[in-house]
């Protein structure tokens, strides 16, 4: 077993800040344990159900990996523009622009020019955190 810290809060309708690019200290922050297997550099909790339908709940716990070892199409991945974060699936990635969207019917596209944003993780587990130890 291991431990991922906990960055903070995620969403997917409105850009949100993480301390990630701040001084703070992930090893501060309060953690989970999680098989030795996952390659997660961090979690963060998903506050809104944007992505229901793929089975992420507000509550459980985004496991964040790099993207470059991942594949993104179609999967959830943390979007950062001018210093804010927001987490999506990524539709359609391309040199020119990308497509980001959520599973709700009521959620608008996101359609962001490529020079705007970078992805800087992707989510490769979730973790149902019903009766799951929250380590400090």
């Amino acid at each position: 077993m291991k431990r991922i810290f906990i960055a903070g809060d995620a969403y997917s309708r409105d850009f949100f800040e993480l301390p990630l690019d701040h001084d703070e200290e992930l090893s501060l922050r309060p953690s989970l344990e999680v098989a030795s297997y996952h390659v997660a550099r961090f979690a963060l909790i998903m506050r809104d159900d944007g992505l229901r339908g793929l089975g992420i709940m507000p509550g459980d716990a985004l496991l964040i990996s790099d993207f470059s070892t991942e594949p993104i199409h179609n999967r959830p991945v943390l979007i950062r523009q001018e210093g804010q974060f927001l987490v999506r699936i990524a539709a359609d990635v391309n040199p020119v622009e990308c497509l980001f969207t959520t599973t709700r019917a009521e959620d608008e596209p996101l359609l962001l020019p490529s020079e705007n944003i970078r992805i800087t993780g992707v989510v490769s587990g979730i973790i149902s955190l019903t009766g799951h130890d929250i380590g400090q």
